[in-house]
């Protein structure tokens, strides 16, 4: 009754009863579909040599079996525009570039490639070529210390880190409990319980010199929200545990008054035009230190009008400036 079943039907139906258990082999699926017992071996063999799969023979069952359930036969349907948006994604992956998440997943691409059609009216070298990516520096991570961390977080295991704080010279030993892994701006952070200062801490993942995955299992605090945490974020650094969220004001320039609207700068955001054609612009931060450098980018463009701290810390920064560039 099958006899006229195309080879992937065949496929799909040898790759179900071997995901069943139910053992079978060349005479038994042969008789099944009436074909002969070579062409049943031409399609364990294909599975095996061509689509990879960990196809083995069970000698006191008397048929084949995966050594790998989590192995799937791979199928794909895919559109015009499907593939477009695929290529583009793939070209995504330059800004996490020295990272392991970048060599993984461009094996997968590399996967997906491998089961288009030879013949493909959208050419993918035009995507590669007319469409580009950049990233703020990024300081690359170790394959061992990402595993470890993530398996850390997945399982909840506490994990023994040697981690080099950003104005030290020398790492430090403490145990961690990740919590959360995030991407700012192009830079891997771990969010975890720190067991040496008993609150949450953000862990640059590029400073994590030593990761090792202990025994010792946790329980995420019950007040530890990651949305929360990231409402508050401005750049690259996250508020510290209890820091309370300020209003930001700020005095642009009219000269750069549509570089400063068209952006999204920070959460809560207002814009205002002042009659001169200045803006002023406010939202919400918790962490000054990262809002401080970045107003010092834009110069003598810009004036910080809140919070007084912020003023502070701007009008330091600046006399320290001066004494090393003057003194």
């Amino acid at each position: 009754m099958h006899r006229n079943k195309p080879q992937f039907n065949r496929l799909l139906e040898l790759d179900r009863q071997i995901r069943d258990g139910k053992y079978p082999n060349c005479l038994t699926f042969s008789v099944d579909w009436e074909v002969s017992q070579k062409t049943v071996q031409r399609d364990i063999e294909y599975l095996r040599d061509t689509l990879g799969a960990p196809i083995e023979y069970h000698r006191e069952k008397r048929g084949f079996f995966y050594t790998d359930a989590n192995w799937f036969l791979p199928s794909l349907s895919m559109s015009e525009g499907d593939l477009f948006y695929l290529l583009l994604a793939s070209k995504v992956l330059e800004q996490y570039r020295g990272t392991p998440v970048a060599a993984h997943v461009e094996r997968i691409f590399g996967k997906v490639a491998s089961l288009l059609p030879d013949k493909l009216a959208l050419k993918p070298e035009l995507v590669f070529t007319r469409f580009s990516f950049t990233s703020p520096p990024s300081g690359p991570v170790h394959e061992d210390i990402w595993t470890t961390l993530v398996r850390g977080l997945l399982h909840q295991q506490s994990v023994e880190i040697a981690y080099r704080r950003l104005e030290a010279h020398e790492s430090g030993s403490r145990t961690i409990d990740p919590y959360h892994i995030a991407n700012l701006q192009g830079e891997w952070y771990v969010f975890a319980w720190c067991h040496t200062r008993q609150m949450v801490l953000q862990f640059a993942m590029s400073r994590i010199g030593e990761a090792v995955l202990t025994k010792t299992p946790f329980e995420i605090q019950s007040g530890f929200d990651r949305k929360k945490l990231a409402s508050g974020t401005f750049a690259r650094f996250t508020p510290a545990t209890g820091d309370k969220a300020q209003t930001v004001s700020l005095l642009f320039d009219k000269t750069i008054a549509p570089q400063i609207l068209e952006k999204q700068w920070g959460p809560g955001q207002r814009a205002r035009r002042r009659k001169n054609g200045d803006i002023e612009l406010s939202f919400q931060a918790t962490g000054l230190l990262e809002v401080q450098r970045w107003v010092l980018a834009w110069g003598r463009q810009v004036r910080v009008l809140a919070p007084r701290e912020l003023k502070r810390m701007v009008r330091e920064e600046i006399r320290f400036m001066h004494k090393a560039q003057c003194g």
